[in-house]
């Protein structure tokens, strides 16, 4: 649970993403909706509400990172994604407007890893064995979230940046070598944490949270996911 982490955007400038649908059909085996979307020729929308241009964009659907980001990524060697140039094709935020634009890149997600499908539900429910959609039972208390997403280290392709193989979800995860970079480099606008390993990191922590702008970040992170999973620690 140290090892990986949830990645997205937080706070201003938000962004909508625009891609093309490639593919929508259904499962043959459950019925559920299969659908996927191109990051070729992507298109963003960046909202009224930022002030400046920040090293990721929020928005819901993607990653999408400040050529910084990219650059340093791509020389540290980092593995796992495919950095596909978008055009940022609206802008209503008055001040960013008069401001150099800078390129960003949608980050495509090419790495894998399993969890413990034993550990997303206690009461019950099955996850699909071909498009891998979670069914959860209707008195569950996890029905609209796992209980808990545990990384099995022993299917870890080695990337650093990584989507789960056998459970349909829309997260994207990285590596803890990518939270040390943002730390190192103070990037802005990155959140990480929560469904893995559990504790969410900010660039500016609310209240009782944790930055991974602090140096001693992996530290306090430690502690408290050891905390709120003694029985993975306790062994």
């Amino acid at each position: 649970m140290l090892n990986f982490f949830e990645i997205s955007g937080y706070g201003n400038p938000q962004a909508i993403l625009f891609q093309n649908w490639v593919d929508r059909q259904k499962c043959p085996a459950c019925g559920s909706q299969m659908s996927q979307k191109s990051p070729e020729n992507a298109k963003v929308w960046v909202g009224s509400s930022g002030t400046k241009w920040k090293d990721i964009l929020t928005n819901i659907d993607g990653l999408l990172f400040h050529e910084r980001v990219v650059e340093v990524i791509t020389a540290e060697g980092l593995e796992g994604f495919r950095a596909h140039p978008i055009e940022i094709e609206k802008i209503e935020s008055k001040k960013m407007s008069t401001q150099h634009v800078p390129q960003y890149y949608f980050i495509e997600i090419k790495g894998k890893i399993d969890v413990d499908l034993d550990e997303i539900d206690e009461q019950g429910g099955s996850v699909c064995p071909l498009c891998f959609t979670r069914n959860p039972s209707k008195d569950s208390l996890y029905r609209w979230s796992p209980k808990r997403l545990l990384p099995m280290i022993e299917t870890w392709d080695g990337s650093d940046f990584l989507k789960v193989r056998n459970l349909a979800s829309a997260h994207k995860y990285c590596s803890k070598r990518f939270v040390d970079l943002a730390s190192r480099n103070k990037w802005t606008n990155f959140k990480f944490g929560q469904s893995i390993p559990g504790v969410g990191l900010w660039e500016k922590a609310p209240e009782k949270g944790l930055s991974y702008l602090d140096a001693d970040w992996f530290e306090k992170l430690s502690i408290r996911v050891k905390a709120n999973n003694p029985d993975l620690f306790d062994k």
